[in-house]
């Protein structure tokens, strides 16, 4: 595990698109391939418009995959919307092919959107337990991580690799979300946070990550090769 802390949000920023890069180039010299599942949130959309830049053509968009870790139930022309922001700031500057852009198809009804998603993962990888490249995630106040909240049944699921939510979170609406299953499988993970607000939460995760895990979420995501990267 590795945790840094930055005071301007241009390093933070910059940085965080620098690992992205670096795991990127990993994977396309291991795999050919790079599979990368994006977070919702604010916190990373500054990156995605770094990525879309400075990073537009030092990348092999034709060898990227591109999925989402969750989603909001809402359309994907919503202001809510994940998927939205993400196409917004970054997949239409970019010349990704439109099959390697993986969206939760939100306009289908909830549970078979869930179970769609879960058949396409597992058919693009070719297996039940797929594997990731990066996985970026967010941590909330209350220590929630993609839309996995604390006191969910959502976070007993160990068994899909992804699942319909009750409404939950802020907007407080129905979501669709990866599990332990999928999120522990990944070969690294990338947590991108603010500090102001959530001090606790992840001076916890951090320094006490036992007594963390009965609390948090985001305690319980653990793979070996994970980074903490959180703007002061």
């Amino acid at each position: 595990m590795q945790a840094k802390f930055f005071e301007d949000p241009q390093k933070f920023h910059k940085e965080t698109a620098n690992l992205i890069y670096k795991l990127y180039k990993k994977s396309i010299e291991e795999n050919k391939l790079f599979t990368l599942m994006l977070s919702g949130g604010r916190t990373p959309l500054p990156v995605y418009e770094k990525l879309a830049s400075e990073y537009k053509n030092k990348i092999n968009w034709e060898k990227v995959h591109i999925f989402w870790g969750d989603e909001r139930y809402v359309d994907q022309r919503s202001e809510e919307s994940n998927f939205k922001w993400a196409y917004d700031l970054l997949i239409s500057k970019i010349n990704i092919p439109t099959n390697n852009v993986h969206r939760i198809k939100t306009e289908l009804p909830i549970e078979k959107a869930s179970q769609e998603y879960e058949k396409e993962i597992i058919n693009f990888f070719g297996t039940q337990n797929p594997v990731f490249d990066l996985i970026l995630l967010g941590i909330g106040e209350d220590g929630h991580t993609a839309s996995l909240f604390p006191s969910s049944d959502t976070l007993e699921e160990n068994t899909k690799l992804f699942t319909a939510t009750p409404p939950s979170g802020t907007p407080k609406v129905p979501r669709i979300t990866a599990t332990y299953k999928l999120l522990n499988n990944a070969r690294n993970i990338l947590f991108l946070s603010s500090y102001k607000g959530k001090e606790k939460v992840i001076d916890e995760i951090l320094n006490h990550p036992k007594i963390a895990e009965e609390k948090f979420p985001a305690a319980k995501v653990k793979v070996k090769n994970t980074y903490f990267f959180i703007k002061i």
